[in-house]
């Protein structure tokens, strides 16, 4: 009876040592898996801010103008031509939403949508120039022309669907950003 008794106590203290075992393991691997996502959301993060602006289309362009002016019997004309360049992208990247899974294995990050970063004007050239005697072209005129024009390529260049695509660039870039930090898949999409 006694060899009995003994071998239950055994097998109780066996089960008792194994289930503790068990529980601090399962605890210490849970521990374990917060903190390499917490690890993983600071890389993350850091690889975010550290591009605070992301240009994703750079898009240069030129242009053509003749600007007339006429007085009376005087008229003048100028022939311009111009280039400017064009930048759309994501304005602040740091405003990115993050979500890792609790495994740790996929990651769903919403971005900021792209917009119109910058349009400038970088050269400029006067080709022909006739100036009538009473009417003359001021450099202010011409500026005003390019300024004009510049605008209209913009909404031209917007209508062509630019920020949609780089909409579409912004979330192949910050996938293959931030693929090699570890996740197996990296699911991407823009705010509205």
């Amino acid at each position: 009876m006694k060899k009995i008794a003994k071998l239950i106590l055994k097998v109780a203290i066996f089960f008792c040592a194994a289930f503790a075992i068990f529980f601090a393991a399962k605890f210490s691997f849970s521990k374990f898996t917060q903190i390499q996502i917490e690890k993983k959301r600071v890389a993350i993060e850091r690889n975010l801010t550290e591009s605070a602006e992301l240009v994703l289309y750079k898009m240069r362009y030129s242009d053509m103008l003749a600007v007339k002016k006429r007085q009376g019997f005087s008229s003048a004309l100028s022939f311009v031509r111009y280039s400017g360049i064009l930048r759309a992208g994501i304005e602040d990247i740091s405003q990115s939403e993050i979500l890792i899974s609790p495994d740790g294995k996929k990651l769903f990050v919403k971005i900021p949508p792209c917009v119109l970063l910058g349009n400038e004007i970088y050269s400029q050239e006067i080709f022909e120039e006739r100036q009538g005697f009473f009417t003359k072209i001021t450099t202010q005129e011409i500026f005003n022309e390019i300024d004009d024009a510049k605008e209209l390529a913009v909404q031209e260049i917007l209508a062509d669907g630019l920020l949609s695509d780089a909409n579409a660039r912004a979330a192949l870039v910050i996938r293959q950003l931030l693929l090699p930090i570890g996740f197996e898949e990296v699911l991407v999409e823009t705010k509205i």
